[in-house]
């Protein structure tokens, strides 16, 4: 799969591979940019986990090389990567006593270099992904996929442009994930997910099925 967008914000992943890969000859090339979705498909135990942890530079690749902006992302680079991206795993960190603390963690941690966002601007964010509690609430009485939506709505409060996604939509209902699916399509962001969700894969520009041996 293969694109060639006339912009310099482009990310390119060329031949990559974790080696968790259960068909082992499988590599994934691609070039995206901003708006664009790669969603990655298959069974469980397909190694899409590894995968994306190779994209987010939590993992070494086995093989292959990836580029953003036109400059490599390397081992000497992942600092400066990681400002680029949000990685979102299924099991999202809460990381605070209140909704509020939740969503501010990045700055708490100065994770984050922009502005800390307002009380108003948190609350818009949740709102947008259908999260009616109070700010003051304690995310321990949240349910799992309203865990997956706050972590989601942190997010979209940092300034970073591509967004690493692990099963988005495992705890979220046909209405939620619908929801989730117009909240991301408004936001110039490229898009890579781990699925087993068939409804958000076939939604996707892109599609990568790692249990097909002939991909």
């Amino acid at each position: 799969m293969s694109l060639e967008p006339n912009t310099v914000d482009i990310l390119r992943l060329e031949n990559l591979k974790s080696g968790f890969e259960s068909c082992r000859e499988l590599t994934i090339s691609a070039s995206l940019e901003p708006g664009q979705h790669l969603a990655i498909y298959g069974p469980s135990g397909c190694g899409k986990s590894s995968l994306l942890k190779v994209i987010a530079g939590l993992m070494p690749a086995k093989t292959g090389t990836m580029e953003w902006q036109g400059k490599s992302v390397s081992q000497g680079e992942l600092g400066w990567w990681r400002n680029q991206i949000n990685y979102l795993p299924q099991d999202p960190v809460m990381g605070g006593e209140t909704l509020l603390d939740v969503l501010l963690l990045p700055w708490q941690l100065k994770a984050c270099t922009a502005p800390a966002p307002s009380e108003q601007a948190c609350k818009e964010a949740i709102s947008a992904l259908g999260i009616t509690h109070s700010l003051s609430e304690d995310p321990k009485s949240l349910s799992g996929g309203e865990r997956q939506r706050l972590a989601l709505a942190r997010a979209s409060l940092l300034p970073r442009p591509i967004w690493l996604m692990d099963e988005p939509t495992s705890a979220l209902d046909k209405n939620s994930r619908d929801q989730l699916t117009d909240f991301l399509a408004q936001r110039e962001i490229i898009r890579i997910s781990v699925s087993h969700d068939p409804v958000w894969y076939d939604a996707a520009d892109f599609k990568f099925d790692m249990g097909d041996e002939n991909e």
